[in-house]
Parts: structure tokens; sequence; C-alpha cells
């Protein structure tokens, strides 16, 4: 186990490394990936300059939420976007080479290419997350417990991507648009479910637990729920749904068939 970790670590390092090496791409994908982060912050800013509450959530507090759902997608570009492209090297026959590496196929996939765009998402949502809680004078505790939200909302969201990635196996095509589901629904936890009709309330909290890792700690923090659940479901459910998405990939494996066969 533990050589396998350094294998991943290696592995991780070595890719990151020779991207950083593209010192424009690195600055071009900073300043894009900033630049759509800002302009949804201005569409909340026009917003609430229409309403003073948003399903009695003021913009401070939504600004939390677009913190932690910025840094969630931003850890998950870093440290596992590799996923994406998943259905393409099924149709081209790249995913043998995968297969034949003395690692688990998953995890060393999911590493082996991070994005440097990432860092823009990171850095816009640290931002947004600092200035939530200092303007509303947060504890301490709120800031500690930070990094364990977004950490498992980037496990949730990767999750999600590798169960709707597996999908290939069986459908093949070369084309990523159906991991743009799980993509958009994590756009939408930026806002407060309550203002989405329940169906999609539910679909956000069980079917895609996005809302476990932002939403629920967020009405935690600000005194809406008192349960300390709330707090601390997002990383067992991310536990839950990272294993889920390894059951998934582990029956995509025993659908694919090589290009040679």
């Amino acid at each position: 186990m533990f050589n396998e970790l350094k294998i991943y670590w290696a592995t991780f390092n070595a890719s990151l490394q020779a991207k950083l090496e593209y010192k424009l791409d690195f600055a071009l994908g900073l300043l894009t990936s900033s630049m759509l982060q800002l302009s949804a912050f201005c569409f909340l800013w026009v917003l609430f300059h229409q309403t003073s509450n948003l399903e009695g959530w003021n913009q401070a507090q939504v600004l939390l939420l677009f913190g932690l759902t910025a840094m969630a997608l931003g850890t998950s570009e870093l440290l596992f976007n590799h996923i994406w492209m998943v259905p393409y090297y099924i149709v081209m026959g790249d995913l043998d080479r995968l297969l034949v590496y003395p690692v688990r196929s998953l995890p060393f996939l999911l590493v082996s290419r991070p994005e440097l765009h990432s860092f823009g998402n990171l850095l816009t949502g640290l931002v947004m997350i600092v200035v939530s809680l200092s303007t509303l004078h947060m504890p301490w505790w709120d800031w500690a417990l930070v990094p364990l939200w977004v950490a498992s909302g980037g496990v949730i969201y990767m999750a999600a991507l590798v169960i709707f990635a597996s999908l290939a196996f069986k459908f093949v095509g070369p084309y990523s648009y159906t991991l743009m589901i799980p993509h958009t629904l994590l756009q939408a936890t930026r806002y407060p479910l309550g203002v989405y009709p329940p169906w999609v309330h539910f679909g956000l909290l069980l079917l895609f637990p996005y809302g476990i890792f932002n939403y629920l700690p967020a009405n935690w923090v600000f005194g809406k729920m008192d349960s300390p659940l709330c707090a601390v479901a997002a990383p067992l459910v991310a536990v839950l749904f990272a294993a889920l998405a390894q059951a998934a990939w582990n029956w995509g494996l025993k659908h694919y068939q090589s290009t040679g066969s």
C-alpha cells in the first residue's frame, strides 16, 4: 500500500512539474478560471441589489457557499481531473496501457493529469470564504473546519464524475458530455438549496450529495441548523460516495472491450 502511494505521488508530482514548465498556460488558466468565478460573483452582486436575501440568506452567507463550491471544484481539478478523458481513452484504446500498470487503475488515472486552472478556482474560492467568515465574524472553529469541507467536496465531486465516466464503458462514445451533468449540478450548489423546487433540493442532498459539503455546514455555521452532524457529515458521505464510485468503475471494467478484441 505504501509503495502504491509513493507511485501515485511521484506520478502526480511529475505531471504537475511538467505542466508548470509552461508559464503562459499557467497564467492563462489562472486568469480564465478566476474570471469565470468572478463573473458568477458579479451575477450574485446584481441579484442582491434587487433583493435583501435569498430564502433567508444574506449576501455574505451565500458568498460562503460560492467559496466552498469553487474550492471543491479546484481541489478536484488539481488532484482528480484526468477522469474527463476516460470516454476518449476507451474509444482510442489508450486505456489498455493503464490496465497493465502494477497499481490500481482508478487512483492512478485520477492523479496523473492535474489541471493548472484549478489554482484560479482555489484562489478565488479562498478569497470568498475569507471575506464571508470575516464579514460575519465567525469563530475560529468554523475557519478550522473549512479544509475538511473543501476536501470532502473535492472527493464527492470526483466520485460523481467517476460514476458518470464509468457509463462510457457500456455506452461507448468519445465525448465527455455526460460529465457535464455532475459539473453543472455542482455549480447549482453555489446558492441556498431552498431556492430550488423540492425535488432538486432532495437530489442535491442525496443523489448528488454536493449540499452535504457546503449547504449543511453553512447552515450549521450560521445557526440555521443546530445539529453538529451538519458539520461532520461531509467526510462520511465522501468516503461512502468514493466507495460507490469505485464500484461503478469496477462495473465498467467488466464491460470494457479493447479496440483490438
